[in-house]
């Protein structure tokens, strides 16, 4: 990719989310060691054990998400690291429709992260996104804090590749 017209990188960095999720893990380790100082059946406390290391990996695992989208007069790429390690490529021919969209990510789409579905849908946080419709009728809906400018930018190069052809 040539030097991106757009580029954004999204994280999970709702420092409330954090908050609790830490407030949680402190609370089970704080009573996992309480346990221990009273002598609760070591079965219990062998129960416990994965139990606190599959929710401290589930924390990593959400602190290392990100959504990164850029864009250039050639294409518009994203990527959901760390579960997709190549960028996903749309040459703007293939873009039908952009509109920037607001929406309730919990009614529409169940929550946030990698959704699919009637629409493919990535998404942090947030409110807003911007949906692009294919020919095919299939439908991507990208999540931005910055969606506006974002459909600017693929406007601006699908109408410029419309022009070409």
């Amino acid at each position: 990719m040539k030097k991106p017209v757009f580029e954004e990188k999204q994280q999970f960095g709702r420092n409330g989310l954090w908050f609790a999720m830490l407030s949680i893990f402190l609370i089970v380790l704080y009573s996992f060691f309480q346990m221990t100082i009273i002598g609760v059946n070591w079965m219990i406390l062998l129960a416990l054990v994965p139990s606190i290391a599959l929710f401290f990996f589930l924390v990593l695992f959400f602190r290392r998400m990100e959504l990164h989208v850029r864009a250039d007069a050639n294409a518009l790429e994203f990527r959901f690291s760390p579960l997709q390690a190549e960028y996903q490529v749309v040459d703007w021919e293939f873009v039908d429709k952009v509109e920037v969209v607001q929406t309730s990510p919990i009614r529409r789409m169940a929550g946030w992260g990698l959704r699919f579905g009637p629409v493919r849908a990535y998404s942090i946080g947030g409110s807003e996104g911007v949906e692009i419709s294919f020919p095919n009728g299939l439908k991507l809906f990208l999540g931005s804090s910055r969606a506006t400018e974002l459909e600017r930018v693929i406007r601006k190069y699908r109408n410029k590749r419309k022009k070409e052809s």
